[in-house]
């Protein structure tokens, strides 16, 4: 079971459970880890009756990439892990003040960061982002982003923007990537997305009017797909998206068993 820490600054111990992040890739658990002794280390928590420690390395040339890991890894496992890249994340960016640019100093008993000069206080950094799977007559619209892998589909998805709750944001969304008014929206689960500090809202929705126009930014193509028809290149296993797509593959499926 996972304790969770204030993830302050520490040494590793003989007894730690020690890992190790970068960029985007990890290692875990870090064996050997004493030659990494002037790596910036992070008390992560309790796992098990044991330290959890978080190395934060500039990169590791054996490592895991975190999207995979999370795939692959258990529940609990992949909580300890998307806690600690985002944890690692916001220590190395947030090291001054924004108001006045004084070193910041760790908090006593909180996760959190102080300046000591203007007595401001700075704790973790969170960015809301939604993703929607949209229906209409029983297939799920899929896009194509600019930035995926050439034939990778997936679903709607964007960041919450200032002054609007993440329903507004999964209309502004859709209207704005492919043009289309949703309706019947409900909310389905939120999962971490630490890439490098995001909190992914799921959604569901039904189309309600509009034909597919994508913007040419951010989505280049979009189409709608049957359960039985061939799907294109999804996801990787471990993001809500895959796991939303997946859901829907599976109740069709035995929608249809019953159905016989």
């Amino acid at each position: 079971m996972f304790s969770p820490a204030t993830g302050k600054l520490t040494h590793p111990q003989p007894k730690d459970l020690v890992f190790a992040v970068s960029k985007d890739s990890i290692l875990f658990p870090l064996k050997d880890h004493e030659i990494y002794r002037d790596a910036t280390a992070f008390d992560i928590g309790i796992y098990n009756g044991k330290r959890l420690v978080c190395l934060n390395l500039p990169s590791l040339e054996h490592g895991t990439l975190l999207r995979t890991f999370f795939a692959e890894a258990e529940p609990e496992i992949a909580h300890i892990v998307a806690f600690a890249a985002h944890l690692v994340w916001w220590r190395a960016t947030y090291k001054y003040c924004p108001s006045c640019g004084n070193p910041l100093k760790e908090h006593n008993f909180e996760r959190c960061l102080r300046c000591e000069a203007c007595d401001a206080s700075f704790y973790p950094i969170i960015s809301p982002a939604i993703i929607v799977s949209v229906f209409r007559e029983g297939k799920i619209l899929l896009a194509h982003n600019t930035r995926f892998p050439s034939g990778r589909y997936s679903l709607i998805a964007g960041f919450v923007e200032p002054g609007e709750n993440l329903e507004s944001a999964v209309h502004r969304e859709v209207m704005e990537e492919v043009g289309l008014s949703i309706k019947n929206l409900r909310y389905l689960e939120s999962h971490p997305w630490p890439f490098p500090n995001s909190l992914m809202a799921a959604f569901t929705a039904e189309w309600e009017s509009g034909e597919l126009k994508p913007d040419g930014i951010e989505i280049e193509r979009a189409a709608w797909y049957a359960p039985n028809e061939k799907l294109p290149d999804l996801p990787p296993k471990g993001s809500v998206s895959r796991k939303v797509i997946e859901e829907w593959l599976a109740a069709n499926k035995l929608q249809r068993k019953g159905i016989q």
